[in-house]
């Protein structure tokens, strides 16, 4: 369930310089590397589906997650359900899944809080939601209604990188480098740009892993399986996570979002060469529960 500014984004072409050309802010990228498909390989697995089972990979985007449903779920009945509510992407994930014959995938353009209200999402056996959930601002609304579409025992499974608790205390140091490096570069190549006064960006306002299992006990859910894995990210990873809106605003707040990531992506290399680091290690939130 990934989301675009509403604004024309602009990208930035050269030191100081930006274009109106449009740029996607996404999480395609970072979704790109290994480790992001290991991630939601190993929550798929934590879920043990049966081939039989009923589906539903909510926010698909692309597909991505739902091809490795398709490897779970492909026996007599099993059914994936692909909901994304933009229909760019999820155009895509039709084309990009057409050829698979024996499993049967069905496309709804549809957002998780209207999720209750549809006709054909009932009696689910399962409902993923990998990494999208910390976009939503009203998560009560949408565990509300993932669980008045699952069975009783229905498995509703979610994972993110974006959390109150996804750097390590080890890490800080990487990070306080980072941001300043972005800062230097914000103030030498962008004098002419003032930053925005602005409330507490999306990205600065996550939920602890205690605090989401608060609130699937208060939504009727029982967790199951709640872990931390750590994950090295290279350079590259943190590039991509730096062209990522929520991530952006959130880490230079009242900086105009093209300029934002540029001064990420060139603060992020600066401080991975001055620590003289290969890798950073985050952590990514995997949890499983079911249906009381």
């Amino acid at each position: 369930m990934e989301r675009r500014s509403t604004e024309m984004p602009q990208q930035v072409v050269g030191k100081g310089e930006v274009s109106g050309e449009e740029e996607d802010y996404s999480l395609k990228r970072f979704a790109s590397h290994p480790f992001y498909t290991a991630m939601n390989r190993r929550l798929v697995k934590l879920c043990e589906l049966q081939p039989w089972w009923r589906v539903v990979d909510l926010g698909c985007g692309i597909g991505a997650v739902t091809w490795l449903l398709v490897e779970e779920v492909c026996g007599d009945g099993g059914q994936v359900i692909a909901i994304e509510p933009l229909g760019e992407a999820l155009e895509e994930a039709r084309r990009s899944l057409a050829h698979l014959p024996k499993v049967a995938v069905r496309f709804l353009k549809r957002r998780g809080e209207d999720l209750m209200h549809c006709a054909s999402v009932r009696s689910m056996d399962g409902v993923l939601f990998c990494n999208a959930i910390h976009l939503v601002p009203d998560k009560s609304l949408v565990l509300q209604n993932i669980h008045a579409v699952l069975r009783p025992g229905g498995v509703f499974a979610f994972n993110s990188a974006f959390f109150e608790g996804a750097q390590s205390a080890d890490t800080f140091p990487f990070y306080t480098a980072w941001i300043r490096h972005a800062l230097h570069i914000f103030k030498d190549d962008y004098p002419d740009i003032r930053r925005k006064k602005e409330g507490k960006a999306q990205a600065r306002i996550l939920l602890t892993p205690e605090e989401y299992r608060q609130l699937l006990e208060d939504e009727g859910f029982e967790l199951e399986y709640l872990e931390l894995c750590p994950v090295e990210l290279p350079l590259e990873g943190f590039e991509d996570i730096s062209g990522y809106e929520l991530f952006a605003r959130g880490a230079l707040p009242g900086v105009p979002l093209a300029v934002a990531v540029d001064c990420l992506k060139r603060g992020v290399a600066e401080a991975f060469r001055d620590l003289n680091l290969t890798s950073v290690t985050r952590n990514w939130l995997q949890v499983v529960a079911v249906k009381a």
